[in-house]
């Protein structure tokens, strides 16, 4: 179970309550957009533990291969879920306070220390998730892993929504409050948070459309290729770090079975990922 999920669940509920205080007190229409955010930040991330722990049930009959591609599902519905309530939401508001064109009132001290509380739990989550994730790295080599990299993603968008909201706050108190700007704002945090979720759309589907692990098919090649083995392989993702391999095998390979096996150690020990089985197919040409 993902660390990142169940504090960023804690977080920002917490950060929800403090953004909502702070839109009732000032009406300001970016701090609404990020109350929104971070209320439907909170209901994405209860729909990736939900995919967490419907992923963990094993095989059976219907499912030979268990449900690790639920977990893919659940973060499709969530990123479904950011485009529509995030997005859609805060442009609304964004564009009909634009129309109205009503000023707030300025942002208080307390309104201020509220959203620098926010950002400070926001960059603890982030924190966490990228270490979860394995920082730079991690993050170019387990894309797989969208429910920590949904995580990242959320949190990212999150402080940079609560710097536009600080920036916003700046302005009012040098210049006045400025309510054009204020709902300018509100609609480049929902524009953002919909490039966000239609990235994230895009890379579950990507997962849910039998995809392979392509490192791992080169990666498989070249260990069979050192072992006399010409072979093209192509892999099946059912999990973040569970696949299945077919072996292409261009002449006969005497014991498939135990160099098979030997396979999915390699892979093991190499790339920290599980075959779960390795299927052989012998592509043997036939002089006539």
């Amino acid at each position: 179970m993902s660390a990142s999920v169940s504090l960023s669940i804690a977080t920002n509920s917490a950060i929800a309550a403090s953004k909502a205080f702070g839109w009732f007190v000032t009406g300001s229409p970016t701090l609404f957009a990020e109350t929104i955010h971070s209320l439907a930040d909170v209901g994405n991330q209860v729909l990736l533990r939900v995919g967490e722990v419907r992923g963990r049930r094993g095989p059976d009959r219907t499912h030979p291969f268990g449900r690790g591609q639920e977990k893919f599902f659940w973060a499709l519905v969530s990123a479904v879920s950011v485009f529509f309530i995030g997005c859609g939401i805060n442009i609304y508001h964004g564009v009909h306070a634009l129309l109205a064109n009503e000023a707030g009132s300025p942002f208080s001290l307390l309104v201020l220390g509220l959203l620098l509380f926010a950002f400070a739990l926001e960059s603890w989550t982030l924190s966490t998730a990228w270490k979860e994730i394995g920082g730079w790295k991690g993050l170019q080599e387990n894309r797989h892993n969208t429910t920590v990299l949904a995580v990242v993603l959320e949190d990212g968008v999150a402080l940079l929504g609560i710097l536009l909201t600080l920036l916003v706050a700046g302005v009012g108190y040098f210049f006045g409050p400025d309510p054009t700007f204020d709902a300018s704002i509100a609609i480049v945090v929902g524009v953002i948070l919909g490039a966000m979720a239609v990235f994230l759309a895009a890379l579950n589907r990507r997962l849910l459309i039998d995809t392979s692990d392509q490192a791992l098919d080169r990666a498989a090649e070249t260990w069979l290729a050192r072992r006399g083995i010409a072979a093209n392989v192509r892999s099946l993702v059912l999990d973040l770090d569970r696949v299945i391999a077919f072996v292409n095998a261009k002449h006969e390979v005497a014991d498939s079975y135990a160099i098979g096996e030997a396979l999915k150690q390699a892979m093991r020990e190499s790339l920290g990922k599980t075959v779960d089985r390795v299927y052989w197919k012998f592509i043997v040409e036939r002089v006539p």
